[in-house]
């Protein structure tokens, strides 16, 4: 009795170590098979930070007059410009990157196309009411512009 106890025991051990360390064991193998693209990033990334921090650092001590201006117009268009690198190289590396040139091609494509509020002048109808401050068509009866918030109507 006592064996079949001392069994049941070990077992149940065994599944709670296998239960909570599994999630852990995962992680961890997927760290490790991480894309060599995702590790470029992240070291672009780290890259990055450290010549922000770097700009930031400069700024401070020119500031406080610990460098001098000739050193720190210098020292500041050095760190731009390898920020800059940086930027291009995230961008290049960026996988999303095609993403956002089609999404800047179709919005500067709906600002090109006309509204409905000069689409009705053009076709002699009247124009649907807009806000006085920044000219978005309004619903209806609405006490504030749903845009930018400003009051309609003084109650």
């Amino acid at each position: 009795m006592i064996g079949a106890d001392l069994i049941i025991i070990v077992l149940i051990a065994a599944g709670l170590v296998i239960f909570i360390g599994e999630p852990l064991v995962r992680r961890h193998t997927n760290e490790t098979l991480d894309s060599a693209q995702d590790q470029e990033v992240e070291q672009l990334t780290l890259q990055k930070e450290t010549l922000y921090t770097a700009i930031r650092d400069l700024d401070f001590d020119y500031h406080t007059g610990k460098v001098d201006e000739q050193d720190f117009t210098e020292l500041r268009s050095r760190l731009e410009n390898e920020a800059i690198d940086i930027l291009r190289a995230l961008d290049e590396v960026d996988p999303f990157a095609s993403l956002d040139d089609e999404l800047e091609r179709q919005i500067a494509a709906l600002r090109q196309t006309p509204s409905a509020t000069a689409v009705a002048a053009l076709n002699g109808l009247s124009a649907p009411p807009t806000c006085t401050h920044c000219g978005t068509p309004l619903q209806g009866d609405e006490n504030f512009c749903g845009a930018c918030g400003h009051a309609l109507r003084v109650s």
